[in-house]
């Protein structure tokens, strides 16, 4: 019976398992109480030794007390003796070996009572307040017996300096308890927090199983959950890519041919219809343009794309890339290269770079506004990375957005972006372009505009 209490007792609190999270915590608990009241009992032990005794002041009047009363003993004057035990200011009395008051005073029962309690003079008190006889022998064979004065208790102070004690002892051992507690628990969740910040960035090849390991039930189970979300996340996200890379694949032959019919209608059709015509191969236009759009990224996205690095001048594609693009500025914009030339080559892929600055010019001219002035620049960054970034004077965008515009298909003012032609691929492109190159991107709004860094590595 008592079995199964104890069973259903541990199940209620989830005691059963020993690598469990609640059995570690109430062992960790137990552990601490007992090493509290441990130290406690053995620190109260040795607070009586060294506070618990006759103080030395004291201590040493006694001794002299017994001189005094051996010399009025040695005297033989009983009323003289008697005279001295009542001009003390201890109570006390000369006794014989019968315990019999020799002075001839009247004792008072209680002190009579504890005389068969009377300790020597180097003994240790109790820890409560009362007042013990202390006996002295006599080298006439008497016994000197007084009563140690109630106010002059040491144990009036142990109180408090023991409860100050027993407050630090269990502070001190709750506190590295908790240290280690912490730390012995805070150690698999800060892997799990690096672990889902990883995962959050896109790396599906992170796994905390083995890291965590099987220290606490309960972490372990949280972290094989972990990793079993990881691996569906990343099974969900490459089917998600492979579909979008497919469909936009399968688009491309059925676009073709619609240009063509289109091509061919319109040598067939009155010139009143050319318009709708027109329209027509403008829509068309613009989807091949996304489907390119998507499959680049998706090359991009899979490392499937063939990259070429060389050492390479940023200033000077910057610049070809600007004349390059002078004729699709609006009437009232500008377009300019205003960095000056700098010795570092970037290690990058030609290819990419000019991808690159014909996205990021191309977004600036399309949603800075119709009287922008767009910069174009290369600078050298640290020992180790060159820099080249686009700005414009427009009004920029909102700061939570600047950590989601390069996300794809991302698009800050929609109906803006949709009228404008765009389709939220090209900041993604411009990142993901960055990155197989082992650069970064990032976006921020500056005093008189926003403007793009891409930053990428030099060539050595």
């Amino acid at each position: 019976m008592s079995c199964i209490v104890i069973r259903n007792v541990r199940s209620v609190f989830c005691l059963g398992d020993r690598e469990g999270l609640a059995f570690k915590l109430f062992s960790s608990f137990a552990l601490s109480l007992f090493i509290i009241l441990l130290l406690q009992s053995l620190a109260e032990a040795a607070m009586i030794r060294v506070l618990l005794h006759i103080p030395e002041k004291i201590k040493t009047e006694m001794v002299e007390l017994s001189h005094q009363a051996e010399v009025n003993v040695q005297a033989g004057d009983m009323d003289e003796l008697a005279d001295w035990e009542r001009g003390q200011k201890y109570y006390l009395f000369v006794l014989d070996h019968n315990h019999q008051v020799i002075s001839g005073r009247e004792m008072h029962p209680h002190f009579e009572f504890k005389l068969q309690f009377a300790r020597d003079i180097d003994t240790i008190f109790d820890n409560k307040v009362n007042q013990p006889i202390i006996a002295l022998p006599l080298s006439t064979g008497h016994t000197l017996v007084i009563q140690f004065p109630y106010e002059r208790h040491p144990a009036h102070y142990f109180t408090y300096y023991f409860t100050i004690i027993q407050i630090v002892i269990a502070g001190l051992i709750l506190g590295a308890l908790s240290l280690l507690l912490a730390r012995y628990l805070l150690t698999p969740l800060n892997k799990l927090k690096i672990a889902s910040h990883r995962l959050a960035e896109g790396d599906f090849s992170v796994r905390v199983g083995r890291e965590v390991g099987d220290t606490v039930t309960e972490f372990t189970a949280l972290a094989n959950s972990f990793d079993h979300m990881t691996r569906r996340i990343n099974v969900l996200s490459e089917k998600q890519k492979y579909l979008i890379r497919d469909v936009s694949h399968e688009l491309k032959t059925p676009l073709a041919r619609h240009d063509l019919a289109l091509h061919l209608l319109k040598n067939k059709l009155p010139q009143e219809y050319h318009g709708l015509l027109t329209r027509l191969e403008r829509e068309s236009t613009e989807m091949n343009v996304l489907v390119s759009e998507i499959l680049e990224y998706s090359r991009l996205e899979n490392a499937s794309y063939q990259l070429t690095l060389h050492p390479t001048d940023l200033s000077c594609l910057c610049v070809w890339q600007v004349e390059k693009m002078q004729g699709a500025i609006m009437e009232d914009q500008t377009l300019s290269y205003t960095g000056k030339a700098i010795e570092r080559l970037a290690w990058v892929d030609k290819g990419l770079i000019l991808r690159i600055l014909n996205n990021l010019i191309g977004n600036a001219i399309k949603y800075a506004g119709e009287q922008a002035n767009i910069c174009v620049s290369v600078s050298s960054v640290g020992e180790d990375g060159v820099e080249l970034w686009v700005e414009n004077n427009g009004k920029g965008i909102s700061d939570q957005n600047l950590t989601t515009i390069f996300d794809p298909f991302t698009r800050v003012e929609s109906s803006r972006e949709k009228q404008a032609g765009g389709y939220g691929l090209g900041l993604a492109i411009v990142k993901e372009a960055a990155a197989i190159m082992n650069g970064s991107v990032e976006a921020e709004n500056i005093m008189e505009g926003f403007r793009v860094k891409v930053r990428l590595p030099r060539a050595v």
